[in-house]
């Protein structure tokens, strides 16, 4: 039986910390879950979770990274299948999934508990940076090459992705809340840039 190696062990109880903080923060909630549940739920310490990543806020900012990419790379998958026509459709079947997802809970309670710590604030804008990025990408995979310039491209990615975290703070105290209006605003721009098919 092959021995794992300190760096290989560390690994594997990061990632085992990850999964089980995933779970907690999209169940519970951020506010609501201790380092202390997730390190008894891990089967660890308390201090294997603090030497994993330092603090709660890090540990969260860890699994949103995962999460936001997870996301996005979903919705990549989504609105490059099938029809053209139905795009909206499945754009509004990935918001709706995400929302419920719990997704949202942790982004909101994590940016309200973070936003006064100078580092962690910096932390919170590089990964929305990092999603626009993201979104550029899927706009990207939705207009035929060369017929819109980047610039535009840029612009429509923030535009969602700032729609969208709107979208997240109104639906947090208003769970009827939808991206419906979004998406019929941009329908016939959608219309007009994918190839019909």
């Amino acid at each position: 039986m092959t021995r794992l190696t300190r760096s290989q062990v560390q690994d594997r109880n990061r990632e085992t910390v990850l999964e089980v903080a995933r779970g907690a923060f999209l169940r519970d909630g951020y506010v609501a879950t201790s380092l202390a549940s997730v390190a008894k739920e891990a089967g660890f310490t308390t201090g294997i979770v603090y030497s994993s990543f330092g603090s709660k806020a890090d540990l969260a900012l860890s699994v949103l990274e995962r999460l936001q990419a997870e996301q996005i790379s979903a919705l990549g998958e989504r609105v490059g299948s099938g029809a053209s026509s139905d795009v909206l459709d499945r754009v509004r079947q990935w918001a709706a999934e995400a929302m419920s997802s719990g997704w949202v809970r942790l982004e909101l309670e994590l940016l309200l508990d973070t936003m006064n710590d100078p580092r962690l604030a910096a932390a919170q804008t590089r990964r929305q940076t990092a999603s626009i990025q993201q979104a550029v990408t899927v706009v990207r995979s939705l207009v035929p090459p060369d017929s819109m310039d980047d610039e535009t491209i840029e612009v429509l990615a923030e535009a969602a992705v700032d729609y969208a975290i709107g979208l997240a703070m109104r639906q947090s105290v208003n769970p009827d809340a939808t991206p419906d209006r979004f998406l019929r605003l941009i329908e016939p721009l959608v219309a007009a840039i994918t190839p019909q098919g």
